[in-house]
């Protein structure tokens, strides 16, 4: 799976507890050589720690063991050709009773290498290449069909669901034979045609949109964009428009491609509405900058948005009071292995940040590095 398809009932089952040991394996993977060619080493080998992990924790009874020792074994380990390649990391999730099940992330950011054994999912990471995606959909309209794709990124997925692909009604015959003002006069009959198609068109949109309510990319000729816009009840809602007839046959990297503009445009403007947003906030001393300040918002579920910078970074540990204690993390150029058994006793704080904001019912997005220098790399607007 993608984390575009991490919707807010699929992140609510994964983030369930689980019998112990529910089983996280998070690994960077890479798209082009010579990095990638290294990637099926390293998921060996992660494999490998894994299954050893397995047999030394005494708290993993035996039929649990040999159950996650076959799910992660090297049998598994051949199916993922394709997985690995399809990314910036990759994150293995299994428990006992349950199937394993592999996210492709996309993600600017770098994946660490982990593996926890907990009652839960280690989600953190899915949730963070989300929000850095800013998943998205993309409406390509033309008389021909009519297709959706959802986006995270560069990357766009067609979607085959909802009722798309859309194709048109079956056209009236009398529109297949030249009149004598056929090219001058416009068929009354086609015109009708288009309106209802684009109705149905909107019927379907509306069913995504429900599913996931994601910023919306329109793209399509003149007229049939001008029809949209006079029938869709999400007319007003596009995060973008692009009038370009005909990319209903477009391949999704080239339709990524012509988009470009478009998406820097919209994240340009989230940035200058968030900032604002940040201005007004201190205005009316509803502020908060610096980690520990923002972590005392969240906490107390005050917070109503959350905005962190891309690579913003910090280390440390919750206590049961619910208090912050940060660490000093030397820079080190080569990552070592993670392994938490157990309850961690130190975990990634802007992660758990974020996650608890969302809990909150915080909107969270990233930023550009540098846009929050002066409050020490994160910043909230609070409720109360």
């Amino acid at each position: 799976m993608h984390t575009s398809e991490l919707t807010p009932a699929v992140l609510k089952e994964l983030r369930r507890p689980r019998p112990y040991p529910a089983v996280s394996l998070l690994m960077p993977t890479h798209r082009a050589r010579p990095e990638r060619d290294q990637d099926f080493i390293r998921l060996r080998n992660l494999l490998s720690e894994a299954r050893k992990r397995l047999r030394e924790d005494p708290q993993v009874e035996r039929d649990a063991r040999l159950e996650l020792e076959g799910k992660l074994s090297e049998e598994t380990f051949r199916d993922f050709e394709d997985i690995v390649y399809a990314g910036d990391g990759l994150l293995l999730l299994v428990s006992p009773g349950e199937e394993l099940r592999t996210w492709q992330l996309t993600t600017p950011v770098e994946v660490p290498t982990r593996i926890v054994f907990s009652d839960t999912y280690l989600t953190r990471s899915l949730v963070s290449a989300r929000l850095h995606a800013r998943p998205y959909y993309v409406l390509v309209l033309d008389q021909e069909m009519c297709r959706l794709w959802i986006g995270e990124g560069e990357r766009l997925t067609e979607v085959e669901d909802h009722g798309f692909p859309a194709p048109p009604q079956i056209p009236d015959p009398e529109d297949a034979v030249p009149g004598p003002l056929y090219g001058r006069s416009p068929s009354a009959i086609r015109d009708e045609r288009l309106r209802q198609y684009m109705s149905d068109v909107d019927e379907r949109l509306s069913r995504a949109l429900d599913a996931q309510p994601l910023p919306l990319f329109v793209v399509g000729g003149v007229e049939v964009l001008s029809r949209f816009d006079a029938t869709s009840r999400h007319a007003s809602r596009p995060a973008g428009r692009v009038e370009l007839a005909g990319q209903d046959t477009d391949s999704g990297p080239k339709l990524s491609e012509r988009l470009v503009p478009a998406r820097e445009k919209w994240a340009g403007e989230l940035v200058r509405q968030d900032m604002a947003a940040l201005d007004d906030a201190r205005s009316a001393k509803r502020f908060a900058g610096g980690l520990p300040e923002v972590w005392t918002m969240v906490a107390e579920r005050r917070v109503s948005l959350l905005l962190v910078e891309e690579n913003f970074a910090a280390v440390g540990h919750i206590d049961e009071a619910g208090g912050l204690h940060l660490r000093e993390v030397p820079e080190e150029t080569e990552p070592p292995l993670d392994v938490e058994v157990g309850l961690a006793a130190e975990t990634d704080i802007v992660d758990t940040l974020i996650e608890t904001a969302l809990d909150g019912d915080a909107q969270v997005r990233f930023v550009p590095d540098g846009t929050l220098a002066e409050d020490g790399g994160v910043a909230a607007v609070v409720r109360y």
